[in-house]
């Protein structure tokens, strides 16, 4: 079984269908159009910071990684989220309430996974030392992150797991495993499509 999320293929995707594709997970089924998208923006904050994540994905991938920092301050003013560049984010991302997200300038992400606000995945260490290599997380296809919750390193979180709110996650998240407390512990489990 494969260890890491499907967001290698959503590398090969445009601004556009990664946009879409989080907007189909807030308003599934309908036509996909840069219309569509503006209309929802005003009133769901997290089609705003999907844009500006998005963006900032697509220009650090395209190598001007200058202009994809410089958002990094767009989305803490207009949103309340503080996203560092050179994350990679798979398709179909929800962040249900943004304000207080903060997402590493490494952090994997697969297809179709939740956040609720608050969220944090940050490096282990905040003071590294040259040649010291940060470790962020990598959170696997369909997996939920409650709010508030504490993503610490190189975790791994799996496929469809859920981490509850106020969680803080030192060690890795087994595949469909329901865990919360801190540190985080499971206390059930989740069906993993196959």
């Amino acid at each position: 079984m494969s260890t890491a999320p499907a967001s290698s293929a959503s590398d090969q995707l445009g601004f556009s269908q990664l946009v879409f594709s989080d907007l189909d997970r807030y308003r599934p089924g309908g036509r996909q159009s840069w219309l569509r998208v503006l209309l929802r923006v005003p009133s769901i904050p997290g089609l705003l910071a999907s844009i500006i994540l998005r963006a900032q994905q697509c220009l650090f991938r395209a190598g001007h990684v200058r202009l994809a920092q410089s958002l990094r301050t767009l989305g803490n003013v207009l949103v309340g989220a503080d996203f560092g560049a050179g994350m990679r984010v798979g398709r179909g991302f929800m962040m249900a309430h943004p304000v207080g997200v903060t997402i590493g300038f490494g952090l994997v992400i697969g297809d179709d996974v939740t956040f609720a606000g608050g969220v944090t995945a940050a490096a282990r260490h905040y003071d590294a030392k040259p040649g010291q290599d940060q470790e962020f997380a990598t959170i696997c296809d369909g997996a939920v992150i409650g709010a508030n919750a504490v993503l610490v390193g190189g975790v791994r979180i799996g496929r469809h797991a859920m981490v509850g709110a106020n969680s803080v996650v030192l060690k890795d998240v087994a595949d469909g495993a329901v865990v919360m407390g801190s540190p985080a512990r499971q206390v059930g489990t989740r069906e993993v499509p196959t």
